[in-house]
C-alpha cells in the first residue's frame, strides 16, 4: 500500500531539533548558513513537511520511494520561513549529511560557514539533474547517485543516507 500524494511528515527522532542555520543570499543565491558553531555529528537541522512517493525539484529523498518535500498549497512567503531545509544547496565537498529526518555535521561548522550537503547522497535519480557549481569538481552534472562511476560511489559512502546505503550497494552504479 503505497503513501498518499501528499500525507503530513511525522518527524521521528528529529522532534525538538532548534535549526541551528539562516538563510543568506551569496552571490546571486539563497543558501544556509551556520548561526552558531556546530560539532561534528550534531543535529543541525530537521527534514519536515509532506511526504510523497514522487520526487520534485524541492524534495529530498528520505526513503526508497519515499520524499519529503513542501507542501504546494504553502504560499511562497512562507517557504523560506517554514522550511527552511528547502535552501540546502549541494556541494560534492559537503558540511552536512542526511541521517534519517536529520541534517548532521560532518565536521565542525563554525558560525556563519554554509550548511550543504551532496544531493547524490539521497537520490537515486534527481528529477532535475544540473551542472554542479560548486567549485570542487569542475562542474560535474549532479544526475543521482545511480550515475556515479564505482569510484565516487565509494567517496560518498561515508555520506549515505541510510535508505540508499540499503537500496544500492555501493559500487554498483
Amino acid at each position: 500500500m503505497g503513501i498518499p500524494a501528499a500525507s503530513r511528515r511525522r518527524p521521528s527522532e528529529g522532534a525538538g531539533v532548534v535549526p541551528k542555520v539562516r538563510v543568506v543570499l551569496r552571490l546571486g543565491e539563497l543558501g544556509l548558513v551556520a548561526t552558531e558553531a556546530v560539532d561534528a555529528g550534531q543535529a543541525i537541522l530537521l527534514l519536515d513537511g509532506v511526504l510523497s512517493p514522487t520526487p520534485t525539484r524541492e524534495s529530498v529523498q528520505i526513503g526508497p520511494a519515499l520524499h519529503v518535500g513542501i507542501p504546494p498549497e504553502l504560499p511562497a512567503a512562507d517557504r523560506q520561513r517554514r522550511y527552511l531545509w528547502r535552501f540546502l544547496n549541494h556541494s560534492c565537498q559537503p558540511s552536512a549529511r542526511v541521517v534519517g529526518d536529520l541534517v548532521v555535521a560532518i565536521d565542525r561548522v563554525e558560525a556563519g560557514g554554509d550548511v550543504t550537503f551532496d544531493y547524490q547522497t539521497t537520490e537515486i535519480e534527481l528529477s532535475n539533474p544540473f551542472q554542479c557549481q560548486c567549485g570542487h569538481c569542475g562542474g560535474a552534472w549532479i544526475r543521482g547517485f545511480r550515475h556515479l562511476s564505482a569510484e565516487e560511489q565509494l567517496r560518498r559512502a561515508p555520506w549515505l543516507a541510510d535508505h540508499l546505503r540499503r537500496a544500492m550497494p555501493v559500487g554498483e552504479g
